[in-house]
């Protein structure tokens, strides 16, 4: 049997579903619900997951962590009890998922994505890609404004980032979106000093490739944006500015990025490349979870359906193992 684990408003974990049904696989997807379907007997072990047990889950494929509390909740708390139940309510939460993800770990589940072996800290997965041969756009670590106009006046076009993922912000009446940011042009705005903070040279875009990466085969869109001079193409995206395209990988990237993956012990996971105007490849960043669904719609390659095959697929082979 399968186990998802996911949040309840994902759509691409409900595609997967869909076609898992219609291959007859069994499997069962826990969410929020954890908290109404897991049953946990400490003293003999016995865990129980929608009432099935859990050494009949085989195969795992680990989507996303499931929200701790629903926005609405989070909202009551912070009006009745501000934030520090709300940091209870998520230290508590992750306990309960570290315990059940250690017990599926102890019965030696096959995983399609690896919760243990996931980084997202982009320093990290840039050295690392480094070591394995591929390119990364020049990136430096600063925390004053002094040091950002010497890159700047040294002729430098600058980009910033996050460490690690973007966090949206919101407010009572707003909604702000993190994105990858120009520079050059804000150094007005900049503090004398602040928290230290990712910046990177500006590669110079002719298209940027989101490759997703499932058992051992590539999967790869090519996004060309109507306006280069946007740093972050997912604007374009939302603008609905930019085309999507079935795309190659050249073999010594492909191996370059295999080795990469297989470093990080990663069998599922979306890859992000930039491809300048000399068709030179830069490696941005790794997304162990995968996002594929508008690459998916788009260029009509039925990525849902593959990750359904791929779960029958290692499911299969658990059941062979055992007999």
């Amino acid at each position: 049997m399968v186990l998802i684990i996911s949040k309840s408003d994902d759509t691409p974990t409900e595609q997967v579903a869909n076609w898992l049904n219609t291959y007859k696989v069994p499997f069962f997807v826990l969410n929020e619900n954890i908290y109404d379907v897991l049953e946990i007997n400490f003293n003999s072990g016995e865990i129980f997951i929608g009432g099935y047990s859990i050494d009949m889950f085989k195969v795992v494929w680990f989507r996303k962590f499931p929200y701790a509390l629903q926005e609405s909740q989070k909202k009551d708390i912070r009006n009745n009890l501000y934030f520090s139940l709300v940091e209870y309510n998520l230290i508590e939460a992750r306990a309960l998922r570290e315990y059940l993800f250690f017990e599926l770990k102890k019965r030696d589940v096959v995983w399609l994505t690896n919760p243990f072996f996931m980084t997202e800290n982009k320093l990290i997965q840039m050295q690392t890609a480094k070591a394995c041969g591929l390119s990364v756009p020049e990136t430096f670590i600063v925390n004053n404004k002094k040091k950002v106009k010497t890159l700047v006046n040294s002729g430098k076009e600058l980009i910033t980032k996050p460490f690690e993922n973007c966090v949206n912000f919101r407010s009572e009446n707003r909604f702000i979106t993190m994105q990858t940011t120009a520079v050059n042009d804000k150094l007005d705005a900049i503090p004398d000093y602040f928290r230290p903070a990712l910046i990177q040279s500006k590669i110079e875009r002719q298209f940027e490739i989101r490759v997703f990466y499932l058992l051992g085969v590539f999967f790869s869109t090519k996004i060309i944006t109507n306006d280069n001079t946007m740093v972050d193409h997912r604007i374009s995206v939302a603008n609905d500015d930019c085309r999507f395209e079935i795309y190659q990988l050249p073999k010594d990237v492909e191996e370059k990025l295999r080795h990469l993956l297989d470093t990080f012990q990663l069998n599922c996971a979306s890859v992000d490349l930039i491809v300048n105007t000399r068709n030179e490849h830069y490696f941005l960043e790794i997304n162990p979870v995968g996002q594929f669904t508008y690459h998916s719609v788009f260029n009509n390659t039925y990525l849902e359906i593959e990750i359904a095959l791929a779960l029958k697929k290692l499911l299969k082979e658990c059941s062979i193992k055992n007999t």
